[in-house]
């Protein structure tokens, strides 16, 4: 089996061991949501939730959807590295 280029099980563990972006994507696997509400659920600074988002949004493992002002994140159920079955098991934390 092969990954897509960038999308290796490498470089989907480094993006998901910190603890923070774990914690984003479980959130993200039960509901789409936006900056503000991660924010406040997670207590963390609004700069520290789009940090983590971007890294995830560039792994392509979280899709985006803007409605009206805001832009609301959901986890990518089409991600294509699925290889290593990580995102088959539930996110723990």
């Amino acid at each position: 089996m092969s990954d897509a280029p960038g999308h290796s099980c490498t470089n989907c563990f480094r993006v998901l061991s910190d603890s923070t972006r774990v914690r984003i994507l479980r959130e993200l696997k039960i509901k789409q949501t936006n900056v503000a509400e991660i924010t406040q659920t997670m207590s963390v600074t609004q700069p520290t939730v789009s940090y983590h988002l971007k890294m995830l949004d560039d792994m392509g493992l979280i899709t985006k959807e803007r409605k009206g002002r805001e832009i609301y994140y959901s986890f990518n159920e089409d991600f294509p590295c699925k290889g290593c079955g990580v995102f088959s098991a539930e996110i723990k934390i």
